[in-house]
């Protein structure tokens, strides 16, 4: 299994593709450690306490700065260490014309949406750089390379996101700790609800993706789970800095080919030139 004995904490385990990303943790033999902000289902309890392995549990708001530095010191003592951080935690934040959005609303799109992931890096790199290794994953989205109107907390959020993966990973190329983002497609979720509940709100062009995402079904959850495992496994190791998506890159076959990708711009946000 190629996450076994690894510990894993994953923020945001209870959603659709945090609870997908647990699962396939657990299968791969990960030791768990699994947020959630405001209740813990007890389906997902009992699944992650079979076959002789025990996921552990913690109650976080990824928002706040002090409890973020208290649980991650928490797992790290009961687990000593933290090899990967995964942060599945997201919201969709207003929906409609920028000028009308609530201020308020628009705001906590962005301390979720971004903030909480830096909070989230900030507080276990220190303990990765003592130990020489560590994966960091986060969870772009639409938006995450493309204008997204109607939707400017969640796109604004999410381009910074990558970036700021970007970023941050040229900043760790002296370490063995790579930070990827995931793209995970449009996956039925809370957030698929809220942005059918918008209708005409969100702009022309949701409304023709929510019709369509109703009649396929939307994009696998457990394929998003099956890239993270990938990004989170010795597999993946010197790839750093992208944005891969779970729905059209091929990254099953991404291990012979790392060396290629990490020598290009490859699933990076770039300026188009004028030719």
């Amino acid at each position: 299994m190629d996450l076994e004995n690894k510990v894993c904490l994953i923020a945001g385990a209870t959603g659709a593709i945090g609870a997908a990303v647990a699962r396939r943790f657990y299968e791969e033999g990960a030791r768990l450690a699994l947020t959630y902000r405001t209740e813990l289902p007890e389906r997902l309890r009992e699944e992650m306490t079979n076959g002789g392995r025990a996921a552990r549990f913690y109650a976080l708001d990824i928002t706040d700065w002090e409890q973020v530095q208290a649980t991650v010191r928490q797992v790290e003592s009961e687990f000593s260490g933290i090899d990967v951080l995964v942060n599945c935690s997201g919201i969709i934040g207003p929906i409609g014309r920028f000028e009308e959005s609530d201020p308020v609303e628009w705001n906590r799109a962005l301390a979720v949406n971004l903030n909480g992931s830096i909070n989230l890096a900030r507080a276990v790199l220190p303990a990765m750089r003592r130990r020489g290794h560590g994966k960091i994953i986060f969870f772009s989205g639409g938006g995450g390379a493309y204008g997204r109107p109607y939707f400017t907390a969640y796109g604004s959020a999410k381009a910074a996101l990558v970036r700021f993966t970007e970023s941050l990973a040229q900043e760790l190329e002296d370490t063995d700790i790579q930070v990827n983002a995931v793209a995970p497609g449009a996956i039925k979720s809370r957030m698929w609800d809220e942005m059918r509940s918008a209708g005409e709100a969100g702009g022309p062009k949701l409304v023709e993706e929510v019709r369509r995402m109703d009649e396929t079904g939307g994009a696998s959850a457990e394929r998003a789970a099956g890239l993270t495992a990938f990004l989170a496994s010795d597999r993946s190791n010197r790839l750093t800095g992208r944005l891969v998506s779970a729905v059209w890159d091929d990254w099953e076959h991404l291990d012979a080919h790392i060396e290629k990708v990490a020598g290009s711009e490859v699933w990076t946000l770039r300026r188009v030139a004028l030719k």
